[in-house]
């Protein structure tokens, strides 16, 4: 099987990952990240920090050499919210191509979107066979697809709803206060696109911080969980919760906003219960390239 890597270069973390695919499931080789946190400062100022830009694009040439250590020779390198909405995002993709002679993908979130929606149901199984809501929350926007498992993406917007942009839009305190999370939750709802969902699309949430809610806690993920777990989250200075939780800083300080976003739209949609994939972006990346289409 041959083997492919993809460089995901988000607004919180740059990840990498190393697979191959086999019958439609995609087999790990080896992942790595590293916390630039490049959307951070974005929302304020429109652009990247000049010394993010340069650990990201370390990062992305430590990345590549990986990959080809491991098999994967021209890994491709996808930039999503934060390098798409910042003013200097071609510095870094000058950087990249300096550093590795790599080509950065500036992806569209209508791109992001679809790839998400493909590695999130693969990542679910062949147990899933239903319509879903994937929810791609990111650190600079969050995807909201609505599809089929067999068929594909049927509806899909991107938002500006990410974990690093609502917190620094609404939570200027450190623990979040209870009036910042109603009024980011009154914000998530005014956003949601106006679509009229049967009863059988269930929600599903990818991406780091809905992965994070699993490591917190084991319990359903209904809205009551979710308001009182953005609540508990909120309870202690970030620093805190990093320390009992085992999360990076940067993890812990946007996941009352993370969760409470993931509530909203889970209310907003009359939804019971929301369920976390382990797959997204580079997943469906992945499978998209094992069929040999370009990205």
């Amino acid at each position: 099987m041959a083997r492919h890597a993809v460089v995901d270069v988000g607004s919180n973390t740059i990840h990498l990952l190393v697979a191959e695919v086999d019958g439609g499931e995609v087999l790990p080789v080896t992942g790595e990240k590293v916390s630039a946190r490049l959307g951070s400062g974005v929302e304020k100022s429109g652009r990247i920090e000049g010394e993010r830009l340069a650990l990201a694009s370390e990062a992305i040439a430590m990345f590549a050499r990986i990959s080809a250590l491991n098999g994967a020779p021209e890994p491709t390198v996808l930039a999503t919210s934060a390098v798409r909405d910042a003013e200097n995002g071609p510095e870094l993709e000058e950087k990249v191509r300096e550093a590795t002679g790599l080509k950065m993908r500036l992806i569209s979130g209508e791109e992001e979107a679809t790839l998400g929606f493909r590695g999130a149901i693969s990542a679910l199984g062949d147990s899933w066979d239903g319509p879903a809501l994937v929810v791609d929350l990111g650190g600079g926007s969050a995807q909201l697809i609505v599809g089929e498992a067999s068929g594909g993406p049927l509806m899909q917007v991107s938002l500006p709803l990410g974990s690093n942009r609502t917190t620094e839009r609404f939570v200027s305190k450190d623990p979040a206060k209870k009036k910042e999370l109603r009024a980011l939750d009154e914000h998530v709802k005014v956003m949601m696109p106006g679509w009229s969902l049967s009863s059988r699309v269930r929600v599903v949430a990818v991406g780091g911080s809905a992965r994070t809610i699993l490591r917190i806690t084991r319990d359903k993920l209904t809205v009551e969980r979710l308001r009182n777990l953005a609540a508990e989250v909120s309870e202690q200075p970030s620093a805190e919760l990093s320390r009992e939780t085992g999360l990076t800083p940067e993890r812990a300080r946007v996941m009352p906003a993370a969760i409470t976003t993931l509530a909203a739209i889970l209310e907003h949609f009359g939804r019971e219960e929301l369920t976390v994939a382990r797959g997204g972006l580079r997943e469906g990346t992945m499978l998209t390239l094992a069929e040999g289409e370009e990205i």
